[in-house]
């Protein structure tokens, strides 16, 4: 006999099918409170690494800085396809 899907599973199935912006927002929606800040400690903290090991990767020139402007014209050339 098959297991019934749960309402978490039926969900996640849906989120399948969402364009890459749509989850990005879904997972935002997700990870944040209403006040706009992290709806678990754990998850704050795990950004608070990431976030700490980018700037030290930066600081050790391991990493590729691109300029704003650079950015936004990619963006906008993704965005016109």
């Amino acid at each position: 006999m098959k297991k019934a899907e749960s309402k978490a599973e039926k969900v996640y199935r849906d989120a399948l099918t969402l364009s890459q912006p749509e989850r990005d927002e879904l997972v935002q929606l997700l990870t944040m409170q209403n006040d706009g800040m992290w709806a678990s400690p754990k998850i704050e903290q795990s950004w608070m690494d990431e976030c700490d090991r980018r700037v030290k990767a930066m600081d050790r020139g391991e990493m590729e800085l691109i300029p704003a402007d650079e950015v936004f014209r990619r963006i906008r050339e993704r965005l016109a396809r």
